[in-house]
Order: structure tokens, then C-alpha cells, then sequence
């Protein structure tokens, strides 16, 4: 995930796949949007 040109890692308690990715490059997102799906 990247903000403001830093990225983040996003650290997970178990492995998965991402299902989806529900957001597009440059959208603007606000605290609580989904922005991916996995199993």
C-alpha cells in the first residue's frame, strides 16, 4: 500500500490469496473502505 509516496506493509495473521482489489490506482479511499478482498 503506498500514501503519500511511503509504503506500508500490510502484515497478515495467516496466508491467503487476494480475491479482489476494490479500488483503483490514484482513487482517493477514507478510513473504513475496502479495499481488498481475500480468502
Amino acid at each position: 500500500l503506498e500514501a503519500m509516496k511511503m509504503e506500508n506493509e500490510i502484515i497478515a495473521p495467516e496466508d491467503g490469496v487476494i480475491t479482489s482489489i476494490d479500488t483503483s490506482e490514484g482513487a482517493s479511499v477514507n478510513t473504513g473502505d475496502i479495499l481488498a478482498t481475500f480468502e
